[in-house]
């Protein structure tokens, strides 16, 4: 056997990944913020670089909210609380967000130019209160610990070790500031305010206090049988009390401390004018970029310059043609995606989500000779405002399901999401539809579609079992 180490020349291919390639992948999967950042960002850092004269970069763009777009639950009904009540009053409802007052003080507060903070609220109750000297200096650094929720997540021990006094003080403070409006701030946690503010606001139901106490983990299953039998109550009681509950809040700070939207800027605008598609990027607003004149024929006469000048200002400008580049790069793969799902979803664009097709990643990129990741990265973060919406570009991406009725033989699942949505709403609050209904209502239309896939569609929904929506009903009845 041979060991001697010998040096060979060999040629071989490979994919180099330079840093303007890195860059320029970069620069895709940002939104069109992002994107206005970033430029904003080279602009103050590479004096290669300038603004156009005449750029529309003053005119602010449209926001939408992305709250109102994905319908999101601001103040779902226990959110957050080990995904029990929150997944079990999670259908489109008003009431599951709160009480009307509740959501009418928020925005109240939310349009309000001198909204009065949380901290301000609480102190301005405690100078009234009967809270004196040393007690009062450990109110306020209490009220300090509170969490966005309302919370302080530290046990009494503990702050009582930390702020340097006796248990029994801390617990003294504490109940003095749970009585503060709103009731129950302070808490440890949601069971230990809801507690709170039953028992200050019901102090006679007993009943009431048990059941937050011992059977919250019941009572988030909606199994009232058996904390009927365990409490020995009917129940009917069970249902009362549940109702008497919700009314109550599970995050004390909400109204005190909403959160601010997030917004977004449509990437893309389709417009359908004399049966023709029209696409136009959304990036008008964006400053325009241009290489600055005077430092380039700097580096070009080289007259005078340092050796280090030429190389900062070379490197600059090799910096701010990379970027004008990629910019454009970008916008004109952005289009050739939208155009390319257009023509696959002509259907969806004149009449509906019912007639969405299946489409992956791999049809476009095949379609427009890209890599399935350079699709993937142009499509994140991107929205599309179409006759229906705006919507996410990664949205119109979907498996499919066999259908004898679809063209093609498949139906996207979008379309399976939107029609048992439906059938869901449409239904008779007495007599829900179980999963097995909606497989045969579904299979009547044509599409082959199991039990488990229902189930699973269901849960993607937030859409809870019949048993459990028929107790939902009746609460909402109350």
């Amino acid at each position: 056997m041979n060991l001697n180490h010998q040096l060979v020349q060999k040629q071989t291919q490979k994919l180099v990944m330079t840093q303007d390639l890195r860059q320029s992948i970069e620069l895709l999967p940002l939104s069109t913020l992002e994107l206005a950042d970033r430029i904003s960002a080279e602009l103050v850092e590479n004096p290669m670089l300038e603004e156009e004269p005449g750029s529309e970069r003053s005119k602010s763009p449209e926001l939408y909210s992305v709250d109102d777009l994905k319908r999101k639950e601001k103040n779902d009904f226990l959110k957050n609380s080990d995904q029990g009540w929150q997944d079990s009053f999670s259908l489109d409802k008003p009431q599951y967000r709160g009480t009307d007052a509740s959501d009418r003080n928020q925005k109240y507060i939310e349009s309000s130019p001198n909204a009065q903070s949380l901290s301000d609220h609480l102190l301005w109750q405690l100078r009234i209160s009967s809270l004196k000297g040393k007690e009062m200096e450990i109110a306020e650094i209490l009220i300090s610990m509170l969490d966005d929720r309302g919370f302080i997540s530290q046990t009494q021990a503990e702050l009582a070790a930390e702020i340097g006094v006796s248990a029994k003080t801390i617990k003294k403070v504490l109940e003095q500031i749970h009585q503060l409006d709103p009731l129950g701030i302070g808490a440890g946690s949601i069971q230990e305010t809801l507690y709170i503010q039953a028992k200050i606001l019901k102090p006679e139901d007993k009943n009431l206090h048990d059941l937050i106490l011992n059977y919250l983990k019941d009572l988030e299953k909606l199994d009232y049988k058996g904390i009927s039998k365990k409490m020995g109550l009917p129940v009917e009681s069970i249902e009362a009390m549940a109702a008497e509950i919700k009314k109550l809040e599970p995050f004390p700070a909400t109204l005190y401390t909403p959160q601010k939207p997030d917004y977004i800027v449509p990437d893309v605008i389709i417009r359908e004018i004399e049966g023709e598609f029209s696409i136009l990027l959304n990036d008008e607003w964006l400053p325009k970029l241009k290489i600055n004149k005077e430092y380039k024929g700097m580096l070009k006469k080289g007259a005078g310059a340092k050796d280090s000048d030429k190389e900062y200002i070379s490197a600059k400008l090799n910096s701010a043609e990379w970027l004008i580049r990629s910019v454009n790069q970008r916008r004109q793969t952005l289009y050739r995606v939208v155009s390319a799902i257009i023509e696959l979803q002509t259907e969806f664009f004149r009449k509906g989500v019912r007639f969405l097709k299946p489409l992956t990643l791999k049809d476009i990129a095949e379609r427009l000779d890209l890599h399935e990741s350079t699709v993937s990265r142009i499509t994140s973060n991107k929205y599309v405002q179409t006759s229906w919406g705006i919507l996410e570009l990664k949205w119109f991406f979907s498996s499919g399901l066999k259908s004898k009725s679809s063209e093609g033989g498949m139906e996207s699942s979008k379309t399976i999401h939107d029609i048992i949505r439906n059938l869901v709403k449409e239904e008779d609050p007495e007599n829900p539809l179980s999963d097995q209904d909606i497989v045969e209502k579904i299979e009547s239309k044509g599409i082959e579609i199991a039990r488990r896939t229902v189930a699973k569609y269901r849960k993607i929904l937030k859409i809870l079992p019949s048993n459990q929506r028929k107790k939902v009903k009746s609460l909402e009845a109350r």
